[in-house]
């Protein structure tokens, strides 16, 4: 008898459990890095998102090379990012953006926005983004004579991997 009430014990810890695991949000993908490929500011650039628990914000850093040398810190709203069923997630981003090249160098503030394709899982998917630069200076700070015109703008497609 007292072994029917082990089994019968465990089974309703296991039932229990079940229904809590199924009635949690579940966050199969709170990170994510990428990989693009573009034009304008960057040619070839690379960073990860973080999710912040519980919210549609994500904070992440980035690195990229093109026309400027870019590293930016960043956060971005995801209103979809924890809804698993949605095949499509927008997402706006702001970051704090240093931008460098020979002749030139600044620091900016970044705006931007984009989608993400999840085709099926939540593991690889494909990203395309649109983002503008403004410096934060009043003179340009190239050196005089100078020609070079930087690219403060950048469009670009790629890989997302979510884990």
């Amino acid at each position: 008898m007292s072994c029917l009430r082990v089994t019968a014990r465990a089974a309703a810890a296991a039932i229990i459990a079940g229904c809590l695991g199924v009635a949690r949000p579940v966050s199969a993908q709170s990170h994510q890095a990428y990989l693009s490929l573009g034009a304008g500011a960057t040619d070839l650039s690379g960073g990860a998102e973080w999710l912040v628990i519980g919210t549609p914000v994500a904070i992440g850093a980035e690195l990229g090379a093109g026309n400027l040398f870019v590293a930016s810190l960043a956060a971005s709203y995801q209103p979809f990012a924890r809804q698993l069923q949605r095949k499509v997630h927008p997402f706006l981003r702001a970051s704090l953006t240093a931008v460098s090249s020979s002749p030139y160098s600044a620091g900016c503030l970044g705006l931007g926005g984009g989608l993400v394709y999840w085709p099926r899982s939540r593991r690889v998917g494909l990203r395309v983004e649109a983002a503008k630069l403004w410096p934060a200076f009043d003179e340009d700070p190239s050196p005089p004579g100078e020609p070079f015109v930087p690219r403060l703008w950048t469009l670009r497609a790629g890989v997302a991997v979510g884990w």
